[in-house]
């Protein structure tokens, strides 16, 4: 699964993560929140590389 670059801009980035216990993203990777989902995202192809689903509820 890809996302279009609109929806992994920084304005969904989580850029504490080690707040939220998860864990520190690989490098050219970001967490970013998706709805209620956290998504680990590369952030040069737009590829879903993880997903934790309704971890914001």
């Amino acid at each position: 699964m890809t996302l279009g670059s609109g929806f992994y801009s920084n304005r969904y980035w989580i850029n504490d993560p080690w707040r939220y216990r998860l864990p520190e993203p690989f490098p050219g990777t970001r967490w970013i929140r998706y709805y209620n989902d956290v998504l680990l995202v590369d952030t040069f192809s737009g590829e879903v590389v993880d997903v934790i689903y309704d971890f914001f509820w």
